[in-house]
């Protein structure tokens, strides 16, 4: 049988609505390509899959224990039929583009092993979303805010240069909340790494894809909203522990405790400069307590609790 040009996998935990319009918004905007639909849930408790069960038949949808997003993605990974494989963020929709332009691109460009596309955020503000591996000395730089300062916004170049995300670039790594790859390069380079329980593991994945003689790219012929969500204490705890174990497995210890140095200034730096304000701005309070629980993560004070309360499931 000829596979299908594209996998679409989306692991979704609870937020229903938002999953359903995600699915709704790329299946308008696939084109005239054989696309699968791929659904994996990670234990939500508010009838997410079998609402999309109900209202997506075509779509397949798998339960499985919410191990965390490189986990959940695994399950589709292993099911995934496609030429192209599409992680895709169950916060996503689809503003300009479709998925026949994107595999359109990627097969005339046979030395590209994973891609992303142009990425705003609800206010349609520009994100981030193509950038440079983490290094302690990358890492110091966005701790002082590098992108405010034109001697050090050298240092963060793909990251903050908004000019030319509208320009086909080369890219270190790409967001994990659209993020594209071949099916060559994933045979070649294996699934997601699961010890990644949220963030990070898109970063490995790529680094591993581009050591294997793969190129990544940014493709801006699609335009998408990712809508993310408030920096908790739980999802910035998370970011902390998992950058930290990206620089452990691909720096060595040296460069290892320079990253976790660099992040530590980070979020120390913001705490202070978030107290003031805090004390007089409630709205303010929530990323204050976020900023301290990652600082406390750094230090071995505390243990990030999404991963540590599925690790003590298991």
């Amino acid at each position: 049988m000829t596979p299908p040009d594209l996998s679409v996998a989306v692991v979704t935990h609870n937020g229903r609505e938002l999953a359903l319009a995600t699915l709704r918004s790329v299946r308008e905007n696939a084109g005239p390509i054989d696309v699968e639909w791929l659904v994996v849930d990670s234990g939500s408790s508010d009838g997410t899959p079998d609402a999309i069960e109900s209202q997506l038949p075509d779509v397949q949808v798998f339960r499985a224990p919410n191990r965390g997003f490189a986990h959940g993605n695994n399950v589709a990974l292993k099911r995934a039929q496609g030429r192209y494989v599409l992680l895709l963020n169950p916060d996503v929709e689809v503003e300009h583009g479709t998925l026949s332009r994107l595999v359109e691109a990627l097969d005339a460009r046979p030395a590209v092993g994973a891609a992303g596309v142009v990425q705003r955020g609800t206010d349609r503000r520009l994100l981030p979303s193509t950038r440079r591996f983490p290094s302690p000395v990358r890492d110091l730089g966005e701790a002082l805010f590098a992108a405010r300062w034109p001697v050090l916004r050298h240092l963060q170049e793909l990251d903050v240069d908004f000019d030319r995300y509208f320009e086909e670039r080369p890219a270190d790594w790409v967001s994990g909340a659209f993020l594209v790859a071949r099916r060559e390069a994933i045979e070649q380079v294996g699934p997601l790494d699961e010890r990644f329980f949220l963030y990070s593991e898109e970063i490995d994945w790529c680094y591993r894809i581009r050591r294997a003689g793969w190129q990544i790219a940014h493709l801006p012929v699609m335009e998408v909203i990712h809508h993310g969500g408030p920096a908790t204490a739980e999802r910035v705890a998370e970011e902390c522990r998992s950058r930290v174990l990206y620089a452990r497995k691909h720096m060595g210890r040296r460069r290892a405790a320079g990253v976790r140095g660099a992040l530590a200034v980070k979020h120390a730096l913001r705490l202070v400069l978030l107290a003031g304000p805090a004390a007089c701005r409630p709205q303010l309070r929530p990323r204050l307590r976020a900023e301290a629980f990652g600082l406390a993560v750094l230090a071995g004070v505390k243990r990030p609790p999404l991963s540590e309360s599925s690790r003590c499931a298991e």
